[in-house]
């Protein structure tokens, strides 16, 4: 017992000061946990809340400045879930189940860049067909329910200017758009130039992600 769990505050400390860790599934899981708890001490802020985020976390020089700084900012407005699991297949020799876990919304978000590839293929096919799927992307919480029961990214009234449907076809990504561009503080002109950074060779393009370069 006391190995498993200095074994996990390790993982912990490793997940807050990279953002990102790659280990087996069910580690990722209890981490999880864990870390949302972390987190949460960090958007509390107060005394009691560093001596228990102290009492888990190790280097403290560099885990509790940003748990209680950056990260505490960055989640200021999120209620819960500040962890994402990415299934990465089995491990080769034992074929373990192997798994990124991540702090969401950082600069090297995974869903972020399934987003920008998503939208760099249907520039690819469409050119101007960021613009379009951005302005016909849902941007409140009931237009985004809408779009969710119906199956589709419909258009929406927003301000009384009604917007256009976007021809995104992976719905998820579709409503992801906004949160995206709220989350980084883009504009449309970020979005395109990100999306330009991929370099589209065609239907091809260059690995934006390889989980053998995580930091655990």
């Amino acid at each position: 017992m006391s190995h498993r769990k200095s074994m996990l505050r390790n993982l912990v400390t490793q997940l807050i000061q990279h953002d990102r860790i790659k280990t087996t599934l069910p580690k990722a899981q209890e981490v999880k946990a864990i870390a949302d708890q972390m987190v949460t001490l960090g958007k509390r802020g107060d005394l009691h809340a560093k001596v228990q985020a102290a009492s888990y976390l190790r280097e403290h020089e560099t885990t509790l400045p940003k748990l209680f700084g950056p990260l505490a900012e960055r989640f200021k407005s999120r209620k819960g879930g500040y962890t994402r699991i990415h299934k990465m297949g089995n491990r080769f020799g034992d074929n373990a189940p192997v798994a990124v876990i991540e702090l969401i919304d950082g600069p090297g978000d995974l869903k972020n860049h399934m987003l920008l590839k998503t939208l760099a293929r249907q520039e690819a096919v469409t050119p101007g067909a960021i613009k379009e799927i951005v302005e016909g992307s849902p941007v409140t919480e009931a237009a985004t329910k809408v779009a969710s029961t119906a199956g589709t990214v419909a258009g929406t009234v927003v301000g009384g200017v009604k917007k256009g449907g976007s021809k995104l076809k992976n719905k998820a990504m579709a409503r992801h758009v906004p949160k995206v561009l709220e989350s980084n503080k883009w504009e449309l002109a970020d979005l395109e130039r990100k999306v330009a950074e991929l370099k589209i060779k065609g239907n091809k393009q260059e690995k934006i992600f390889d989980a053998t370069e995580t930091k655990a």
